[in-house]
């Protein structure tokens, strides 16, 4: 796979690959806060994403050296962030997923036209239910779901990025939206 790059973003990894260190902050300054929003979904808690997400940027400096453009920045980052929420979970051998206000309907930027309280406690509801749900999927389906339909990665950036075959992604993609589904439906049919 040939992985197309803007001039400006070539121009900029291999700045950032021979140690110029603006160049390097403002790869990074890019990728920042889609690396924090991405492991907020993926752990739920803001807290340890913080950490995460600086330890990702640490460990892209130290290994940016190593890039090759096989595959895209964006993908490889998110490779490194998954790999560390991955480690974070080994060690800590416990399934607990803490919740810590992430489900702000200002930090999701839902759409506002300046609705009502009744409706904005409502849309408040609907984003808990579903993040609620998300929660419940296992690491593997939550991890899809959010690549794909929170941070928009392509299949291909998301199999780059886990290291899984095309029809895995697409597989474990149509399986954490029908458990979400699942998962939903008896909130839906409440709110009828």
């Amino acid at each position: 796979m040939t992985v197309e790059y803007t001039d400006e973003q070539y121009d900029l990894i291999k700045a950032s690959q021979a140690g110029d260190e603006k160049a390097m902050a403002r790869l990074l300054e890019s990728h920042a806060s889609s690396v924090y929003a991405f492991l907020c979904h993926l752990s739920s808690d803001a807290v340890l994403a913080e950490d995460l997400a600086q330890e990702t940027m640490l460990r892209c400096l130290q290994s940016l050296k190593y890039y090759e453009f096989r595959a895209p920045f964006r993908a490889w980052l998110f490779r490194i962030a998954v790999n560390l929420f991955r480690d974070h979970r080994r060690r800590m051998s416990v399934r607990r997923w803490t919740k810590s206000g992430l489900y702000d309907d200002e930090q999701f930027n839902l759409p506002s036209t300046d609705p009502g309280p009744h409706q904005q406690a409502e849309q408040r509801e609907r984003s808990q239910e579903l993040y609620r749900a998300l929660d419940q999927l296992s690491p593997p389906l939550r991890t899809v779901v959010i690549l794909r339909d929170i941070q928009e990665l392509s299949y291909e950036e998301i199999a780059q990025s886990l290291k899984w075959r095309m029809g895995t992604v697409k597989s474990r993609l149509f399986r954490a939206r029908k458990e979400l589904a699942d998962r939903m439906r008896p909130f839906w049919e409440e709110q009828k």
